[in-house]
């Protein structure tokens, strides 16, 4: 079977119309926001096997002094390929496929680009593909949470929530993107993290996608002040991300953390299906996350 590709504007009509039915990371007014928020060029390729629209992948391209690259920017977490395989579609023809598509992919790219980086998300366990024509391939983590399952926390978990609960903390459902760059401002300056992007622009990044209905803010609240923050990336879809959570130092040490977490999960909007927490990677926040209870995946970031 002959593969073609080719790479559209997020913006074409194309584009949008194809997007609609892929999922959070590749929707259009998301794209577009992450793009303008770090001047990138967001970008849509897809791959046709024979006449048909078989598979695609979002990208963000900069440009500098005439030389292109791809990037994975801030904000935008997973960058999948999404597969349109037939129903009745049998394992030897998806896996050979996979690999099929994935080789035509990197010898596309590196004909267009002098720097690659990408990051796939969990279902693009097979990178062989990519590997095979020159790609690096770096594993990293994440944690998950299917919407039902029992959530087997560790002792001093629990203790933790139970010491919020006794301090009478609080969820709320309230978009304060103030509150939660106070946070977050702290939080960086505890941990001497550089968060890549200036606050200003991902305040305005925040705003855009909640007024788009693509971000809801989960805060917990204690003496009357909000002091855990957490930005949840929805789109009416399956599947729920968190990508952004803050929490004041003092308010962790009342177990804030752990019963945000938990509560969290109960307040998951309706239809969600899995819940993933985009990350497993700095040591303190992996073991916190797996003490909680939640199962660890791992995804690839692909790199030339």
């Amino acid at each position: 079977m002959t593969y073609s590709i080719r790479i559209v504007d997020i913006r074409s009509d194309d584009a949008v119309q194809i997007s609609a039915t892929y999922g959070y990371w590749h929707n259009p007014i998301f794209m577009l926001a992450v793009a303008e928020m770090h001047k990138l060029i967001p970008l849509q390729l897809q791959v046709f096997k024979g006449e048909e629209l078989f598979a695609v992948l979002p990208l963000y391209e900069r440009s500098k002094m005439g030389v292109r690259a791809l990037v994975s920017p801030v904000g935008a977490y997973y960058q999948g390929i999404c597969f349109a395989f037939e129903e009745n579609a049998g394992k030897a023809r998806i896996v050979l496929d996979t690999v099929a598509v994935c080789t035509e992919i990197s010898q596309f790219l590196t004909k267009r680009y002098k720097r690659i980086h990408i990051k796939l998300n969990p279902q693009n366990y097979d990178v062989r593909g990519f590997t095979w024509n020159g790609f690096k391939a770096f594993p990293l983590y994440t944690f998950r949470y299917h919407v039902g399952e029992s959530l087997p926390s560790l002792a001093d978990e629990r203790k933790k929530y139970r010491t919020a609960q006794k301090h009478d903390m609080r969820m709320e459902e309230r978009f304060d993107p103030d509150a939660f760059m106070r946070l977050q401002k702290d939080l960086d300056l505890r941990k001497k993290h550089e968060l890549g992007i200036s606050y200003s622009r991902l305040k305005e990044f925040f705003i855009r996608l909640y007024s788009e209905q693509l971000l809801k803010q989960f805060n917990i609240i204690w003496q009357n002040e909000v002091v855990s923050a957490n930005i949840l990336l929805y789109d009416g879809g399956d599947v729920a991300y968190t990508l952004f959570k803050a929490t004041a130092e003092k308010a962790l040490r009342k177990g804030a953390a752990t019963f945000h977490s938990i509560n969290l999960l109960e307040e998951l909007p309706l239809g969600t299906k899995l819940f993933d927490y985009c990350g497993a990677n700095v040591p303190e926040v992996a073991r916190f996350k797996a003490a909680i209870g939640l199962d660890l995946c791992s995804f690839y970031q692909i790199k030339i």
